[in-house]
């Protein structure tokens, strides 16, 4: 294991204590699989990101860390999460290649200029109102990765083994098409 892995192991860690310390109402939810996106990001030349809801930036740090020209903007509502970040950020000198936008993330949506190679919910969003946003600012040929879309495809789940329901729902991919509400 690499340097750059223990610091990522450290802040995981981190998120997982601020999560338990903070209880049910905590946004923090860091998961396994950031270093597996920032993986994919690296493989599809990905240099844009766009992530709603970084928490205390485990996540985030790994999407910046998938290559040295990976700029990140991320959306985050808790004021201490944001601040949290950016302590996290600076520290392991990503600062300049990601950025905080602090407030709800549907008041800066439908201003966001895309594309993105990567839009990362992680928010826990009220879709019908979101999506139409999520799917403008995703590049053609980019990837949207949601933490809830999949329950939101009708007919779906029980047709999917729980492998492929946990792909869709983890990865699910919607290339740009104009005729989309």
């Amino acid at each position: 294991m690499n340097t750059d892995e223990h610091v990522y192991q450290d802040l995981f860690d981190r998120s997982l204590l601020h999560q338990t310390e903070h209880g049910d109402g905590c946004t923090v939810f860091p998961t396994p699989q950031a270093r597996l996106w920032a993986m994919t990001l690296a493989a599809l030349s990905v240099t844009r990101v766009l992530e709603i809801g970084c928490g205390i930036g485990y996540q985030t740090a790994c999407l910046a860390s998938a290559a040295p020209d990976v700029l990140v903007e991320t959306i985050e509502n808790d004021p201490l999460h944001a601040d949290l970040a950016q302590a996290e950020f600076e520290q392991l000198g990503l600062s300049n290649r990601i950025t905080i936008l602090r407030g709800d993330a549907e008041s800066f949506l439908p201003d966001l200029d895309g594309p993105y190679g990567l839009v990362m919910e992680d928010a826990g969003i009220d879709y019908d109102r979101w999506l139409p946003d999520l799917t403008r600012l995703t590049g053609r040929g980019g990837l949207l990765i949601t933490s809830q879309l999949a329950g939101r495809l009708p007919g779906w789940d029980p047709r999917l083994p729980t492998e492929a329901l946990t792909i869709v729902r983890a990865s699910f991919s919607y290339p740009h098409a104009e005729s989309r509400t």
